[in-house]
């Protein structure tokens, strides 16, 4: 029967119905869904809207949970809807999805013209009340033939997740996001705050223990600076070479790839090699100072040959354990220690962009940044006073470096606290320091921890604290409201624009036991980062509304793209290996359903003097500068475009004048991209586009896009190559089918194809694929600086094309009342004439302010078009 809710009455009389004709269970008809008393289950199938299904399933007699419900946001649409059933299944249907409720409890998904979507199974399907259980909710879903993204970021190198064993937990380095794309049009994302194990592996490979060093760590001696102890130095040990390693062999009884997970230390942190390698083929490295608890890898292994497994864990206090899921596993199974529900929902989109659209719908879309969080970021671990940022600052613009933003790192607080406020020893005068920097032009960000030491503070702001730690209970609406008035009072009424809101994942809650103003931390252990982002992102549209929020983070979760945030993937390693998986870190980020994201350009841990053996000095090491330029070209095209580094002076005229000028050249390039930057991100906003992808998310029927993580789309039509190998100077790239246009000679490639293509070290393959408007503005110091130049509008013909560019005041929130101006141009393969003219939106009167163009053919005979664009339909000939 068709449903179409037409008054108040039958709204009430619908809601009493229990429907019981044919269907072998009692079934409760709602507004928006069905209730199935499925044996001692209740099913809840409720209909968000045309594309989303809300699923919640909870044993007879257990209460609903009183945690908040602190992502989703889309409350049910009054949508048509149909709902039908015989004695196996029921069967509701939108608009868009088919969902099957069948006799043994199983849920299916089609689309509407009977394409199978997805697929419960009761397999690994579960509510338990035992409290000893190591899982007490977990659904499985059949996995087919498909690519799985998302999930937020981890270390691995990984792209394709599916049969992967994961350990959604937030980490420095690693971030949980309970949300999954599928190639296959839908989306999964699971409802449930608590660590949860994805595909937690099903087989064991089983070492026998040998004994081990017993070599005591000893602390390095860290110089202090000014007296101080450095807290990050405090975890540099010297290793023993050789602990925790074992051996064994491994015979596989199928041929296919095998996906490991490796078990490690589990009472907090540690240094040391956590590897896994079989064959002497590493497939589980990871080195870094930080460490999480388990960690990812796999490798196609044929069945019947013997294999030699090598398992090392130096820094860690347990031996740690190896396990595996077959090539057949072919599940999709979320796992959460906490919950007496099974609570998801399934989002379905006809390619992965739609799919990603309808979830932001369900949790929130992502605000504009001001036009400068777009530019370049100077960023160092750390400047030690206020004449030293400043000197810096003044430098950056007499050498004329384009620069936007530049940031105070941590210690600039008095001595033995912990932030937010200025050591006036240091930092004698805060606002004259800001004063100046607005006036170079320059926003400054300052890094604050929701973790509190400050007596003073905690007592003046009422700063209740998660017991066993220092973290503030986030949880408590009273508590974020006076932290977020902490940090106004000592930050943004200083003029300070932006917080970066360090180690909110968080790790340092030491007994997960206690409870919070909500309930026990285990329950709401993983969104931490997305309530202290609310608070910020709350707290200063109230008090400043005119001013877009930017803040950066080291965590996220899911809905957190709604809070004006960006996160980075944490204090990576500078190696070739790390650089590495921070592409596939950030793409698989951006696939959760966060728009920004970003990185420390020349990773965290850079040399000898700040805790990477690798390299010797990172001013002078030639494999270093060449890392960090390879690592600078990925950050160019990276959302947020921005250099760190520990113990580290990173301004980029102190390592070399080949690497300055390559640093320029591609600091110029970002800012040249910022017409069409500004405009995607605008597309983000309104439409809930990307501006950083995998090639999947373009081409999710190219099997061939599915496992590549070293190439990416910045925008929709600009395709980037990274080298990742040192001294490498060509770089394989796959060709999704069409015509690409090398973006530094024009010249073309046909496209369906793999290519071995020039990298050298002063450029990095970018390709423009055909039928694409691309603008490029002039060379600036600062985003909004502004310049007489001419926009240039190059055209990539082959298709037909189409570009908005868009246009506001680059820094309030007026274009939410529609205060901003659009621009399309519009390109005609068959007739060679480019259009241009007024879209939405009257924030520029044209005829006041008219944009010169200069319009280009891209591999054409180099003939520019000089037009003036003043509001009135414009044709350009070719």
């Amino acid at each position: 029967m068709l449903k179409t809710i037409t008054s108040v009455l039958s709204i009430f009389l619908l809601c009493l119905t229990s429907c019981s004709s044919e269907y072998k269970y009692q079934v409760d008809e709602q507004d928006h869904g069905v209730t199935i008393h499925q044996d001692s289950t209740l099913i809840s199938v409720e209909v968000v809207n045309e594309s989303i299904i809300h699923v919640h399933k909870i044993k007879v007699g257990s209460k609903a949970t009183t945690i908040p419900d602190y992502v989703t946001v889309l409350e049910p649409q009054n949508i048509a809807w149909d709902f039908t059933e015989t004695e196996d299944r029921v069967t509701i249907s939108t608009e868009n999805v088919m969902v099957f409720v069948n006799s043994d409890g199983t849920i299916e998904y089609q689309t509407k013209d009977n394409q199978p979507l997805l697929a419960e199974t009761n397999e690994n399907t579960f509510i338990r009340a035992n409290a000893t259980d190591e899982h007490s909710v977990s659904q499985a879903f059949v996995a087919g033939d498909e690519a799985l993204y998302g999930l937020g970021q981890f270390q691995s190198g990984i792209m394709n997740w599916k049969n992967v064993p994961i350990r959604l937990q937030q980490y420095n380095q690693e971030i949980a996001i309970p949300f999954l794309v599928s190639t296959k049009g839908y989306g999964i994302y699971w409802h449930n705050y608590s660590l949860t194990d994805f595909n937690n592996p099903e087989n064991e490979i089983e070492f026998e223990t040998v004994e081990e060093v017993v070599e005591e760590n000893k602390q390095e001696q860290v110089v202090p600076v000014n007296g101080e102890k450095e807290n990050v130095a405090a975890y540099a040990t010297k290793e023993a070479k050789q602990k925790n390693i074992r051996e064994t062999t491994f015979t596989p009884a199928k041929t296919g790839e095998y996906t490991f997970l490796a078990l490690s230390d589990h009472k907090g942190r540690m240094r040391g090699n956590i590897s896994v390698s079989i064959d002497g083929d590493p497939v589980i490295n990871y080195e870094t100072i930080w460490m999480p608890r388990r960690y990812s890898g796999k490798k196609y292994l044929e069945a019947g040959k013997t294999y030699k497994v090598v398992f090392q864990n130096t820094g860690a206090k347990i031996l740690g354990k190896v396990f595996y899921n077959e090539p057949d596993f072919n599940k999709t199974v979320f796992s959460s220690i906490k919950g007496n529900a099974i609570d998801y929902y399934f989002v379905y989109g006809e390619n992965p962009g739609t799919v990603i659209a309808n979830y932001q719908d369900l949790t929130g879309k992502a605000p504009m940044f001001s036009k400068k969080s777009y530019g370049f970021w100077q960023c160092r671990e750390r400047y030690h006073n206020q004449e030293e940022l400043l000197e810096n600052a003044r430098e950056m613009r007499d050498r004329d470096i384009p620069v936007d933003n530049i940031v105070q790192d941590w210690f600039y607080w008095p001595k033995g606290t912990k932030g937010p406020e200025w050591d006036r020893a240091k930092y004698p005068d805060p606002d004259a320091m800001v004063k100046e920097l607005t006036k170079l032009n320059l926003n400054l960000m300052v890094s604050v921890w929701p973790e509190v030491k400050n007596k003073a503070l905690e007592e003046k702001y009422g700063l209740t604290k998660i017991e066993s730690s220092n973290y503030v209970d986030i949880y408590d609406k009273k508590v974020s409201d006076q932290f977020y008035r902490a940090l106004s009072d000592s930050m943004f009424h200083k003029g300070v624009k932006s917080i970066w809101l360090d180690g909110t994942e968080p790790e340092g809650v030491n007994d997960t036991s206690v409870g919070t103003a909500v309930g026990p931390y285990k329950e709401v252990q993983n969104p931490y980062s997305l309530l202290v982002t609310k608070t910020m992102y709350d707290g200063r549209r109230k008090e400043f509304p005119m001013e877009r929020v930017f803040n950066l983070t080291r965590s996220a979760y899911a809905g957190q793209q709604r809070y004006g945030a960006t996160s980075w993937s944490g204090d990576v390693e500078a190696s070739w290996e790390q650089f590495s998986e921070q592409i596939a870190a950030g793409l698989n980020f951006t696939m959760a359903g966060v728009p920004y994201w970003t990185h420390d350009i020349g990773g965290f841990f850079r040399d000898s003097k700040s805790i990477n053996t690798k390299f010797d000095n990172q001013y002078t090491n030639p494999e270093y500068i060449e890392l960090l330029t390879r690592w600078f070209q990925f950050g160019t095209f990276s959302p947020i475009f921005r250099i760190h580094g520990y113990v580290s002076e990173t301004e980029v005229w102190r390592y070399g004048k080949e690497f300055e000028n390559t640093a320029r050249k591609f600091i110029d390039l970002r800012y040249q991209l910022m017409p069409y930057i500004y405009s995607q991100a605008w597309q983000i906003t309104n439409n809930s586009r990307q501006l950083m992808t995998p090639l999947a998310y373009h081409y999710p029927n190219d099997k061939n896009t599915w496992g590549i993580k070293d190439q990416l789309f910045f925008g929709e039509s600009l395709m980037l190559g990274f080298v990742t190998e040192y001294e490498q100077r060509k770089k394989e790239m796959y060709f999704p089918k069409g015509v690409w246009y090398n973006f530094w000679t024009g010249d073309k490639i046909q496209g369906g194809k793999t290519v071995n293509v020039k990298a050298e070290l002063e450029e990095t393959p970018i390709f423009v694929k055909e039928g694409t408007i691309l603008p490029l503005g002039p060379k600036v110091q600062y985003a909004n600086q502004l310049t007489k130049e001419a926009l240039k509008v190059l055209i990539y013909p082959g298709k037909d094309a189409e570009f908005v560019l868009y246009l506001d005041d680059g820094e309030s929130y007026n274009y939410e009342e529609g205060t901003y101006s659009e621009v399309v141009f519009s390109y005609s393969e068959k007739e060679k004439i480019l259009t241009v003219k007024k879209g939405k939106g009257d924030y520029f009167d044209f005829s006041i302010s008219p944009i010169d163009l200069d319009v280009y053919i891209a591999g054409g005979d180099g003939q520019v078009k000089l037009h003036t664009f003043l509001g009135e339909e414009l044709k350009v000939k070719f």
